[in-house]
């Protein structure tokens, strides 16, 4: 998984560091401030919950390639598995916008799949120095396909949903609910409002860090969506049983896929040393209740592939519970080569494992994997 070229050169336009590439020595002191601000700006996060104006390009370089990611990669997922319900004419509404990354990370995967497609993006913020570079990203992806408006509104999410008359096919919330409902439990009042906003097709996508209290919640909010029966939960779960990890206090389910972060941010990260091989995050997408769930044979795949000694093993979530996934080395072949690649995240397809036993699948020659996601 890698930021498509042409979005990492508008980065760096934005940065004013186009030229990195060919003479990196000339710009070390604009590398060495973002470092500072990056740290400074981390500091002042954690315990304010606010950008300030002067880091707000570090804030920009770090996290816009990365959140830009997690919801084009979302996309992909959905637009595997329900591409069916994608319209023609697609409107977004993106609640605590930001810089747009997650509106953005929408538009841009669907717009490659349905070029002729038209989007209408409506982008909700109060910060300021979020919206100016949210519409500077706007005008350039204008500049690049007639197809699309983007419409950005200073107002908070809670005012802006109280006052709004529109429907929208894709309603995103990306790093926004943890500022709003900080303590709380996420309340099902919230969900329904928005729920009232979307077409008849339409969906919600919530992303949030992979940090365990947020993505708990995400997992407690499932919960209360399917218990008390006001939505449908299309992703990550294939099904709509309790979720097992919610039995385990240390457990959460979130995302972890590697991804080739861009050389300038390797370039900054050098003296940081922050772990950025994988892009790590929890998701739900939610429906009203009118879809079916995919068939029985399409499963999420909840840990990392463990290489060990003659065999391959996976954790994957069925309607049973977790299930422990094997392949011996020398079951190996064409049908199920794919099995090897499967990264945390990833939604995978099985055509006939073998039960062994009680919660253990084993994958032989005859049985074909796919992964959704590549």
């Amino acid at each position: 998984m890698k930021l498509p070229e042409e979005i990492e050169r508008k980065i760096l336009s934005e940065l004013h560091l186009d030229g990195i590439y060919i003479n990196p020595e000339i710009y070390q002191d604009e590398i060495d401030k973002l470092r500072r601000e990056l740290i400074n700006q981390s500091c002042i996060f954690t315990f304010e919950h606010r950008v300030v104006e002067e880091y707000a390009d570090a804030y920009f370089c770090y996290n816009f390639p990365q959140n830009f990611l997690k919801s084009f990669i979302l996309a992909k997922k959905f637009f595997n598995l329900f591409k069916s319900l994608i319209p023609d004419d697609i409107k977004i509404l993106d609640i605590g916008c930001g810089d747009g990354a997650g509106m953005f990370g929408l538009y841009y995967f669907m717009h490659k799949q349905e070029p002729e497609s038209r989007f209408q993006l409506t982008g909700v913020d109060i910060n300021d120095i979020f919206l100016k570079r949210c519409r500077a990203m706007a005008d350039w992806f204008k500049e690049k396909d007639p197809h699309i408006d983007v419409e950005l509104v200073k107002e908070s999410a809670q005012k802006f949903i109280q006052r709004n008359k529109k429907t929208y096919d894709f309603i995103i919330l990306s790093n926004t609910l943890a500022e709003i409902f900080q303590s709380e439990r996420i309340p099902l009042s919230f969900i329904g409002s928005l729920l009232k906003y979307l077409k008849e097709t339409g969906f919600i996508i919530i992303i949030e860090p992979a940090l365990k209290n947020l993505t708990r919640k995400l997992m407690e909010l499932r919960e209360d969506i399917i218990t008390h029966k006001i939505g449908e939960i299309l992703l990550p779960c294939l099904h709509n049983n309790r979720c097992p990890g919610l039995n385990k206090k240390r457990e959460w389910c979130h995302q972890s896929i590697k991804w080739i972060p861009p050389d300038y941010l390797k370039i900054i990260n050098q003296k940081l040393f922050r772990k950025i091989e994988y892009l790590k995050f929890a998701y739900l997408i939610i429906s009203s209740p009118k879809y079916n769930l995919p068939t029985a044979n399409f499963y999420p795949v909840i840990s990392r592939l463990s290489i060990e000694k003659g065999r391959k093993r996976c954790l994957i979530c069925t309607k049973d519970g977790i299930v422990e996934l094997i392949m011996l080395n020398r079951e190996r072949s064409l049908a199920n080569e794919e099995f090897e690649q499967v990264s945390m995240g990833d939604i995978i397809e099985i055509d006939e494992p073998v039960k062994i036993k009680f919660r253990t699948y084993k994958i032989g020659k005859d049985t074909g994997v796919k992964r959704l996601d590549f």
